[in-house]
């Protein structure tokens, strides 16, 4: 059958109904269940043998006057030719693609001219084609590297400190510390100096003061991008706090501004993030790892730690107040790097279609942290969108219902 429809019961409307009811059914006999079958052993989702793509197989089957007489054969894959054209054929004209004049060539006049429900393509799927998960993931983890490692100063922190130890100046023989002190010491010339970490920082990110060679293309719509999100982020947090249950999934407050600035990213470090980027950030990254191991081990702590409470931060606190004069605020670094990094993770992840509830949360936990660190880390204002009048924002209100 072609599809549902509905039976008048005016005179004769009934029988006649019933009469192409059993035509249709006399003239399909036992294809139906034979699809079915097919269906079952077939390597093809399941879910995309819609009521309207079995209806197209069947009239394409009978169309051409296929005979399916064996069902061991049928369960054995001996007609699969058959039915995988009938399918390919029942997509494109569900889809529209069948172009009526090819139709009106088949035998029988072309059954499928009223396969298709007319509705167009919207290239959601082509959108989705041109991001590239990896290179998101990866840009997060060279902003994750560079806010630990520069911002933070990791990276200098242990260099001198493998340098105080190879001079003498701590007292580190033999043992677990001694060993990783010694290979970050040998391995010293074979990493990636600061000059070519602080490049691929400006290429991918368009962070740092390094100098660029003259054939690399720098990501400078990156903190523009970046910049409206984080706005995005806290004119919504605004908006729902001024409404009851704002953070609700039935919330007044539109998300489509929060959405756009982030496929906006999701399309700018797609295009960045390319090339050495992604090898170089698993090295910069392993150097890192390398460095906190070393920061971290008991006989380090146990030097620097002071008589407070012994961690890696105690350690860093103290190491920058020696070799740098100050101790950074390490609690706004790590914010900007661990809720960076989430952040980073909501963009390669994002898809409008599927977004769950807690994930959208959790990313507006971690925006509103790095807004609120930001400042303490870098001792800079991050300016937000200016606050709107009540007509400005009824506007806004207007335009996203559009």
């Amino acid at each position: 059958m072609s599809g549902t429809s509905k039976i008048g019961l005016s005179n004769g409307a009934l029988e006649a109904a019933v009469l192409k009811l059993i035509k249709s059914v006399n003239e399909q006999g036992q294809l139906p269940a034979l699809l079915e079958i097919y269906i079952e052993n077939s390597e093809i989702d399941k879910t995309r043998f819609t009521p309207e793509v079995k209806t197209a197989m069947i009239d394409y089957l009978l169309d051409r006057g296929v005979q399916i007489e064996d069902v061991d054969k049928l369960r054995a894959g001996g007609y699969d030719e058959h039915f995988a054209l009938a399918y390919d054929y029942a997509i494109s004209t569900a889809s529209g693609e069948d172009d009526p004049l090819d139709a009106a060539r088949r035998k029988g006049g072309g059954r499928g001219f009223g396969q298709w429900d007319f509705s167009v393509d919207d290239f959601s799927e082509v959108e989705e084609q041109g991001i590239v998960k990896d290179n998101i993931l990866a840009a997060g983890a060279l902003d994750y590297i560079f806010e630990f490692g520069e911002r933070l100063g990791v990276f200098n922190l242990v260099d001198a400190l493998v340098l105080n130890w190879a001079s003498g100046s701590i007292d580190v023989v033999e043992g677990p510390a001694a060993a990783r002190l010694y290979r970050y010491w040998k391995l010293r010339e074979e990493r990636a100096s600061a000059e070519e970490r602080g490049m691929v920082y400006r290429r991918v990110l368009s962070k740092g003061e390094t100098e660029v060679l003259s054939r690399m293309v720098v990501n400078d719509p990156f903190p523009q991008l970046w910049h409206n999100l984080m706005a995005e982020v806290a004119e919504y947090i605004d908006k729902t706090e001024r409404v009851e249950e704002g953070m609700g999934e039935s919330s007044p407050v539109s998300r489509s501004r929060i959405y756009q600035a982030t496929r906006e990213l999701q399309y700018n470090l797609t295009e960045y993030c390319t090339g050495m980027a992604h090898v170089q950030a698993r090295e910069f990254y392993a150097q890192l790892q390398e460095c906190f191991e070393i920061l971290k081990d008991d006989e380090i702590m146990s030097y620097f730690g002071g008589n407070r409470r012994k961690s890696l931060w105690t350690v860093i606190e103290r190491l920058s107040k020696e070799e740098f004069g100050a101790s950074p605020n390490i609690g706004a670094h790590r914010s900007l790097a661990v809720d960076g990094n989430r952040i980073f993770v909501w963009i390669a992840n994002f898809n409008e279609a599927s977004i769950r509830q807690e994930d959208f949360v959790n990313f507006l936990q971690a925006a509103e942290s790095y807004i609120l660190n930001f400042t303490n880390a870098s001792g800079e204002e991050m300016e937000m969108r200016d606050e709107m009048t009540d007509e400005e924002e009824f506007a806004d209100s207007e335009n996203d219902d559009f």
